[in-house]
């Protein structure tokens, strides 16, 4: 864009000529000695609009070693719930109970349930019944679809850290989860749009756009600290070592998009620790901005 007073035409022919390539979701190689990762960035829930998935991704999952996700969702049974400590209403502004029941009724959700529930449930609950009031489901998340069909071709199934681990960080936040919870419901004014720009920017593979989603939210910076930049350190840390995988070996990365980019994301990371790390996939900017 600095060029366009100088050349014009040539960026109409530009132009032109990019409108003609497909986007995609942001995915990357990475090389070190003979380890070699694709690494894919996700969306945990999704529609059916979303796929197929870029033949990048998919056939490079037919001839890996196997699939590395975040966490697998499949083994939802082994984890344990703690109690709760702190009820939502206990941790509400009479503001915020009048907002939150108001949210719960627009979503078929029982507003005293919410109410006595720890305000870290609350959030993901509504979260999650947000997500689907706007045509989003778990199923169509990218984790699960991909996790499915490495199980189908016979290729293991790794995890960056057990889904205990992510319960036992969510609940065990502050006042079981307020910061969460008062985060969303400061945001769900622009919960519909910001959504649902999350999903073209994802499909775009705008990084512009999705690192300013990963920093326009509310949340303090020691959340942000535990939540992102902590674990991003600890995957590369996996990554780089050879208890996970090999030394010799090949497999696609799943892991959140917003991992991926902003500030100590893992791409950085993994090029810290002398991967050689590039972009394979086509971006394009998304139609569509985040309001804060």
């Amino acid at each position: 864009m600095r060029l366009l007073a100088l050349f014009s035409n040539l960026l109409c022919v530009i132009a032109y000529l990019s409108a003609t390539v497909s986007a995609e979701p942001l995915y990357w190689s990475a090389k070190k000695d003979n380890k070699e990762f694709l690494i894919f960035g996700s969306v945990h829930v999704g529609s059916s609009e979303m796929y197929p998935l870029p033949k990048a991704v998919t056939e490079y999952l037919s001839s890996s070693d196997g699939l590395i996700l975040e966490t697998d969702v499949r083994k939802e049974s082994e984890i344990r719930y703690p109690k709760n400590q702190i009820t939502t209403k206990s941790i509400l502004t009479a503001e915020q109970k009048r907002q939150l029941t108001h949210i719960s009724q627009s979503l078929n959700l029982n507003s005293q349930q919410m109410l006595n529930a720890a305000p870290w449930i609350t959030a993901l609950t509504v979260q999650i019944k947000r997500f689907q009031q706007l045509g989003y489901e778990n199923q169509y998340g990218i984790d699960n679809y991909l996790g499915i069909q490495a199980t189908l071709n016979n290729k293991p199934v790794l995890s960056l850290e057990p889904m205990q681990f992510q319960i036992d960080l969510i609940s065990g936040l502050k006042n079981d989860g307020q910061e969460l919870l008062v985060s969303g419901l400061n945001e769900w004014e622009h919960s519909e749009s910001n959504t649902h720009c999350l999903f073209e920017s994802w499909e775009s593979g705008d990084k512009q756009n999705l690192q300013e989603m990963g920093g326009s939210s509310d949340m303090s910076d020691e959340m942000i600290e535990r939540f992102v930049f902590k674990r991003n350190h600890d995957w590369a840390k996996q990554l780089d070592g050879n208890d996970l995988v090999g030394s010799n070996s090949r497999h696609l990365i799943v892991v959140g998009t917003l991992h991926l980019v902003g500030e100590q994301n893992l791409i950085l990371l993994l090029k810290d620790k002398g991967f050689t790390v590039r972009q394979l996939s086509t971006s394009k900017k998304a139609p569509c901005a985040f309001v804060h």
